[in-house]
C-alpha cells in the first residue's frame, strides 16, 4: 500500500515538474526536505502526529520552508497534509528520485572496496560504466574491510561481485566438492 501511495504522489509531482519545466527544481527541493527531516527527526514526528491539526502542520511547513521551496512544492506538501499522507514523505521522495534518474538517464553506482579508491581509479571505473551502460553515472565509493580486495558494485538493484572474498568462497565451495 505504501509503495502504491508514494508512487502516485511522486508521479503526480514529477508530471507537474515536466509540464512546468521544473523537474530539476522539484528534485533539489525534495532532497532538501528529505535532509531537513532526517537531520531533525522531531520535526518529522510533529508532522506525522495525528493530534496536530492540518492547519498547524501547514503553518509549520510555511514557517520553515517559505523562501526555501517553490510555492508548487509547498502546495504539494499541503496536499500531502490534507490527505494525511505525511508518513509517506520519505517514500515519496525515493519514488520521485527513481523517476528523476530514469528521466535524466542516471544510474547510481556504489563501489564497495576494502580501501578507498584513488580518484583516477574512480574516474576510470565511472567512464567504463558510462560507456558500457550508456548512462550517466553517479558514483560513490564505500569502504568495507571484509571485502579483502576487489570491488563490489551496486547499481540500483543489480550487483557485480568481483571481490576477493567472494572468489575465495567460490574456491572453498569448489574444493569441498572435490573427492580424493
Amino acid at each position: 500500500m505504501a509503495k502504491l501511495i508514494s508512487n502516485r504522489y511522486a508521479l503526480s509531482l514529477f508530471e507537474t515538474g515536466i509540464e512546468l519545466d521544473k523537474v530539476e527544481d522539484f528534485h533539489n527541493e525534495l532532497n532538501f526536505i528529505n535532509q531537513v527531516f532526517q537531520s531533525e527527526e522531531k520535526l518529522f514526528d510533529i508532522l506525522r502526529h495525528p493530534k496536530i491539526s492540518k492547519n498547524e502542520k501547514k503553518s509549520l511547513i510555511e514557517e520553515i520552508f517559505k523562501g526555501k521551496l517553490s510555492q508548487e512544492t509547498i502546495n504539494f506538501f499541503y496536499i500531502i497534509i490534507d490527505k494525511r499522507r505525511e508518513r509517506y514523505i520519505y517514500e515519496i521522495v525515493e519514488e520521485f528520485n527513481k523517476k528523476y534518474n530514469e528521466y535524466m538517464n542516471i544510474v547510481n553506482v556504489i563501489a564497495i572496496t576494502a580501501i578507498p579508491m584513488e580518484d583516477k581509479a574512480q574516474d576510470r571505473l565511472k567512464q567504463a560504466l558510462e560507456t558500457k551502460l550508456n548512462k550517466n553515472i553517479k558514483f560513490l565509493n564505500k569502504v568495507d574491510k571484509s571485502i579483502i580486495g576487489g570491488v563490489l558494485l551496486k547499481m540500483d538493484n543489480k550487483f557485480v561481485d568481483a571481490t576477493l572474498a567472494s572468489q575465495l568462497k567460490d574456491m572453498e565451495t569448489a574444493l569441498k566438492g572435490v573427492s580424493l
